[in-house]
C-alpha cells in the first residue's frame, strides 16, 4: 500500500496537484482508515485530503481514474479470429522456439484472461522500474524491453519458420497475437508515462513549441501554454514585489543615522534610510493583430495583464488598419476570452501601420507625458502605406521611452515593404520578441522601468 500509495503522489504532482510530505502522510492515514474496498469512498476521501482547489480535484479525478484503470491488455478487436483459432494447434506451433512464458501469454489471450495479463504486465514493469520513464524517447526503449521480458521476441523467430507457411490459419493468429501484444504493451508505456512525466499528454509539444518560435503552436495546445504564461507572469510578479521592497526602503543615511542614535553611544539601535520619490508610470501596448503577429500578441497580451497588479497602469491598444482601445475588454473578462474577442474586432483588415500611428496618437495624445512608457508589437510591415515616421517622432519625444518589438529579426528588416529601418530611432530599443523567453525577458525590464 506504501509503494502503491508513493506511486499516486507522484502521477498527482505530474498532473500539477500539489501534494506536500505532511498531506502525503495524511493521505496514507486516510488509507489505513477507509481501506480499499470501496474505490469511491477512497476518491472521495484521498480528494478532501489531497486536492485543494476546484482545479485540483478535476485533475486528481482525472489522474485517479487513470492510476487505477486497467489499461494493459483490454479485449481484442479481432476477437472472432481468436475464437475461430485452434488453440491447441496456436500453441502446438509455439513449442519449439517459445518459453513457458510466452505460452501461457498465449493461452491467456486465447482464452480471455486479461486480468491476468494485465498482472503479467504490472509484474514485468515492476522488474523494470519505469522510474527512469523521463521523455518521449524513453517511451520506445522501455516498450521495447517490456515486450522483450514477455517473450515477444521468440514469437518473432518463430513467424520467420518456413514451415508455418503451410498453415496459414494458424499464421494468421499468431501475426495478430503479436501486433495485439504491441499495441497493448505500447499503450501500458503510454499511460506510464502520461502518469508519471506528462498529465495531458502535450507538455513534449507545448515545451518545443515555447522554445522555438511561437507562431508553431498550434491552436488546440493554447489553452496549455497559457497556464506556462500565468505561471510566468506569478513568478514575475513575485520578483517584482521583492525588488520594489528593497527600493521603497532606500539606502542607508549615515548621517540621520548617527545624529539619532548619539544618545545611545553611536550605537545604530535606529536606522534611517534615504528614500526616492518614484513617480509612477503608465505603460501604453499597442499590438498588431493582423495574422502574422497575432498568435504572439495573445502570449503578451496574456502574460501583461496578468502583470496588471504590479504594473502601476496599463493601457492596451489594437490595430491591423484602424487602430482602437481594448482596455476595458480586458477589464470585463479574463485573457483568453477578451484576446478572441479583440482578434475578431481589430485583427482584420489590410495591416497600416501609418494609420494605426495616427490613430493611437488622436485617442492618447492628451495622456501621454514624461512618465508613459509605449510598448508597440508588430512586425512593421505596412503594405507599403506611408509610414508617417512624423507621428511615432512627436509620441516619442512626449514620452519617457518607446519600445517595439519584433518578431523578425534585424537580417529583415529591409526586406520589401518592413518599415522597422524608419522606426527604429525613434525607439529606446527594439527588440525581436519570437519566443516565450524573448517575451519574459522584456516583461521583466518593463517592470524595472514602469515603476
Amino acid at each position: 500500500m506504501h509503494v502503491t500509495l508513493a506511486r499516486l503522489v507522484h502521477a498527482l504532482r505530474s498532473a500539477e496537484v500539489a501534494v506536500s510530505p505532511a498531506e502525503t502522510l495524511d493521505a496514507l492515514a486516510v488509507v489505513s482508515a477507509v481501506g480499499l474496498d470501496d474505490p469511491s469512498l477512497l476518491r472521495d476521501a484521498l480528494a478532501l485530503t489531497v486536492a485543494k482547489s476546484r482545479a485540483e480535484k478535476e485533475r486528481f479525478a482525472d489522474c485517479f481514474d487513470r492510476f487505477f484503470h486497467q489499461l494493459a491488455f483490454q479485449e481484442p478487436a479481432k476477437r472472432s479470429l481468436l475464437r475461430q483459432a485452434d488453440r491447441e494447434q496456436v500453441l502446438a506451433a509455439l513449442a519449439p522456439d517459445a518459453s513457458g512464458d510466452l505460452r501461457a501469454l498465449i493461452d491467456h489471450i486465447l482464452n480471455g484472461r486479461y486480468g491476468r495479463l494485465a498482472w503479467r504486465v504490472q509484474q514485468e514493469a515492476a522488474a523494470l522500474d519505469f522510474g527512469g520513464l523521463r521523455s518521449l524517447r524513453d517511451k520506445s526503449h522501455y516498450a521495447s524491453r517490456l515486450l522483450e521480458r514477455l517473450g515477444v521476441a521468440a514469437l518473432e523467430r518463430l513467424l520467420e519458420r518456413p514451415e508455418l507457411a503451410e498453415q496459414g490459419g494458424v499464421l494468421d493468429v499468431l501475426r495478430y497475437l503479436r501486433r495485439y501484444l504491441q499495441e497493448q504493451v505500447q499503450a501500458y508505456v503510454e499511460q506510464q508515462y502520461r502518469l508519471s512525466v506528462d498529465a495531458t499528454g502535450k507538455r513534449a509539444v507545448i515545451e518545443a513549441a515555447l522554445q522555438g518560435h511561437l507562431d508553431q503552436l498550434p491552436p488546440g495546445y493554447h489553452a496549455e501554454a497559457d497556464r506556462v504564461v500565468h505561471k510566468l507572469a506569478a513568478k514575475l510578479a513575485q520578483n517584482h514585489r521583492r525588488r520594489r521592497r528593497r527600493a521603497q526602503r532606500g539606502m542607508l543615511d549615515l548621517k540621520r543615522t548617527l545624529r539619532r542614535n548619539l544618545a545611545y553611544d553611536g550605537t545604530p539601535f535606529h536606522v534611517e534610510w534615504r528614500q526616492t520619490r518614484i513617480e509612477r508610470s503608465t505603460v501604453f501596448v499597442v499590438c498588431d493583430l493582423s495574422s502574422s503577429v497575432s498568435r504572439i500578441a495573445r502570449f503578451l497580451l496574456t502574460l501583461l495583464h496578468d502583470l496588471a497588479a504590479v504594473l502601476p497602469s496599463l493601457r492596451t491598444f489594437a490595430f491591423s488598419n484602424r487602430c482602437g482601445e481594448i482596455t476595458e475588454l480586458f477589464a470585463r473578462h479574463e485573457a483568453p476570452r477578451a484576446v478572441e474577442e479583440a482578434l475578431f474586432a481589430w485583427g482584420r483588415g489590410t495591416t497600416d501601420y501609418g494609420q494605426a500611428l495616427f490613430d493611437f496618437r488622436g485617442i492618447a495624445a492628451g495622456d501621454l507625458d514624461r512618465r508613459s512608457v509605449v510598448v508597440f508589437l508588430g512586425d512593421a510591415r505596412g503594405n507599403y502605406f506611408p509610414p508617417r515616421v512624423d507621428v511615432l517622432r512627436s509620441i516619442s519625444e512626449r514620452v519617457k521611452r518607446v519600445y517595439w518589438l519584433n518578431p523578425e529579426g534585424p537580417e529583415r528588416w529591409g526586406e520589401g515593404d518592413s518599415l522597422m529601418r524608419h522606426y527604429a530611432p525613434f525607439c529606446a530599443r527594439v527588440e525581436r520578441c519570437a519566443r516565450l523567453s524573448d517575451i519574459e525577458r522584456f516583461a521583466d525590464r518593463l517592470l524595472r522601468v514602469a515603476r
